[in-house]
């Protein structure tokens, strides 16, 4: 096993003090700022899970942390990198590359862990036609910013789809979930891929590659509280006037329930709770590509 999770994503923007106010909006927490940089962190343990730098617009790639030093030097060798201290906060070691699409890619090992942050909220007791679990006590979730607890995944846009999941299950030992395929079954026009860690349980999706004209970002995603939070969190982003793209649903390709945003330079942001789980034993699904396939509930997928 290479990676371990993956831990942040890599932007820049123009204006630093508009994404900023979205993300916290969302759901994120204020890190560091300081001169043309931005870090943003999460609920959980990562050390950041969002920086940007100040620039032309531009989704330049993402982080993972390593399970091992071992796993790192084995990575610095397949890119032909140095292992060098890591600038980001939390330190540690990394080394970086590029995908065949030109995305940035970076591996940290040994960063510093920071505390959770105490999310609010306690877990959702259902009262449905399964049981009555809930007696005597009311469900009366807090108005506010979703909880973001992790950067779940990224989904990019690749002109070579095939050629790019071929490369990821080689070259950092990622295993797809499901494949879909437009027409011959062995036209493959997207994947959605989870991290190749044996018998353990992982994400359905750490990254999904979807066919496209150029390369790019479709959206990364953010892993909230749960669904009340995911739902509070709609209705916040709603009355600030921000853009919304799509949600609330649930997905088929994975499950959750999703909900996205677009921030001020155009990038998709999503909001998910209750997404599947997988490991080396799962099968690896197949489906044709096709408007019943994106979601299983929600409104209709713009534009379609």
């Amino acid at each position: 096993m290479l990676i371990e999770d993956i831990e942040y994503v890599i932007f820049r923007h123009p204006d630093l003090a508009a994404v900023r106010a979205f993300m916290v909006d969302y759901g994120l927490l204020d890190l560091q700022q300081g001169g043309d940089m931005l870090y943003l962190r999460s609920y959980g343990d990562a050390p950041f899970s969002y920086v940007s730098t100040k620039g032309e617009t531009a989704f330049v790639g993402f982080g993972f942390r390593v399970s091992s030093r071992e796993a790192l030097d084995r990575l610095a060798a397949r890119f032909g990198s140095a292992v060098t201290e890591c600038p980001h906060p939390g330190g540690g070691v990394y080394t970086a590359g590029t995908d065949p699409d030109g995305r940035r890619l970076e591996f940290v090992f040994g960063a510093e862990r920071l505390p959770r942050v105490p999310s609010g909220g306690a877990p959702i007791v259902w009262n449905d036609a399964h049981a009555r679990n809930r007696l005597g006590h009311f469900q009366r979730p807090v108005y506010g910013p979703s909880h973001i607890q992790r950067l779940g995944h990224v989904a990019v846009f690749s002109p070579t789809p095939q050629e790019m999941i071929s490369w990821y299950c080689e070259t950092l030992g990622m295993k797809p979930s499901e494949l879909i395929y437009q027409g011959d079954e062995k036209n493959v026009v997207a994947a959605f891929m989870h991290l190749g860690k044996g018998a353990e349980w992982t994400d359905h999706h750490t990254l999904a590659i979807v066919g496209g004209k150029a390369a790019g970002l479709d959206h990364a995603s953010f892993e909230c509280r749960d669904i009340d939070d995911l739902g509070v969190g709609h209705m916040v982003m709603g009355d600030k006037g921000y853009k919304r793209r799509w949600g609330i649903g649930r997905h088929f390709h994975g499950s959750q329930i999703f909900d996205y945003w677009t921030d001020p330079a155009g990038f998709h942001m999503e909001h998910y709770v209750d997404g599947d789980v997988v490991n080396g034993d799962s099968p690896v699904l197949s489906y044709p590509f096709g408007r019943e396939t994106l979601l299983q509930w929600g409104p209709a997928f713009p534009g379609l």
